[in-house]
């Protein structure tokens, strides 16, 4: 198991994740980090709030930056 953090990245600030969590693969944490950017555009959506600009930054343990999810890629639209 490896330790990934999903820092957020917002209004060209980044939010850094302190706790992160364990995952069997750098795809789980993919999986984890759409489920979890679904939600927060989903808040996004209800309140009225441009969901375009942000993202998660998914680190390992080591600090590197692995993946990089958008959260509008999280949309479907057809």
């Amino acid at each position: 198991m490896t330790r990934f953090y999903f820092d957020v990245r917002r209004n060209g600030r980044l939010e850094e994740d302190k706790e992160g969590e364990e995952l069997p693969s750098k795809e789980a944490a993919i999986e984890e980090a759409m489920a979890a950017a679904r939600e927060l555009v989903a808040d996004k959506v209800r309140t009225g709030d441009v969901v375009d600009g942000d993202a998660f930054e998914i680190r390992d343990e080591h600090g590197e930056v692995v993946h990089i999810l958008p959260f509008r890629s999280v949309l479907r639209l057809d």
